[in-house]
């Protein structure tokens, strides 16, 4: 018997939108202001945790809110570079159609968030950035607050991700998790996976 959920939680980049392309050009503007050499393969595989979290895994924390500006202004900058999925617009319009509510979960922070979202024209329930008063993912700080946002329990929550950090942050906050193998990452683990978006529904409805 499948279950029913009543809040359906998405990550945002990999998993709604295809943002490769555009965080190149932006760490490769970070990488000729600052003179820094560190490729992008490894700036992109430490992704779907807080930007500060990945500065600080990279050595560069000292730096972190310099090269976030330059970052966040060449991104804005390119957001033309940024491609939905319109597979994953569908699902969430299916969903909300069948008053399955739906919200956002992202360790991009908040003001591109809304830039991009507002970019793609899709409405959500919830969406929830991290910020300095919580931890961002692996920790399951994000989803319990989006859930606690909409008085939804855990157990009535599903998150689709797709790097391990999703995996690992929905496994602690409670809730079910679906990997989306079309997504940027990938995840070792044993879990339920989903080679489109439109696999979603038939796993839930």
């Amino acid at each position: 018997m499948k279950k029913k959920y009543k809040l359906i939680l998405f990550d945002l980049d990999g998993v709604i939108i295809d943002s490769k392309k555009n965080m190149e050009i932006s760490w490769s503007a970070v990488q000729i202001a600052f003179k820094i050499d560190i490729p992008f393969d490894k700036y992109f595989e430490l992704i779907g945790r807080p930007f500060k979290d990945i500065m600080n895994m990279l050595g560069l924390s000292s730096l972190s809110n310099d090269i976030k500006k330059v970052y966040d202004v060449v991104s804005s900058c390119r957001i033309d570079l940024i491609k939905d999925y319109n597979e994953a617009i569908d699902l969430i319009n299916k969903l909300r159609a069948k008053g399955i509510r739906v919200g956002v979960v992202t360790s991009k922070d908040e003001q591109r968030t809304l830039e991009i979202i507002r970019h793609l024209d899709i409405l959500f329930d919830v969406i929830d950035c991290p910020d300095d008063s919580i931890r961002g993912k692996p920790n399951p700080d994000q989803l319990l607050r989006a859930i606690l946002k909409c008085q939804i329990d855990p157990l009535e929550t599903l998150y689709i991700g797709d790097m391990k950090t999703d995996y690992v942050s929905a496994k602690r906050a409670g809730m079910d998790y679906v990997h989306a193998d079309w997504g940027f990452g990938d995840c070792n683990s044993d879990v339920l996976r989903a080679s489109k978006p439109s696999d979603i529904m038939d796993l839930i409805i």
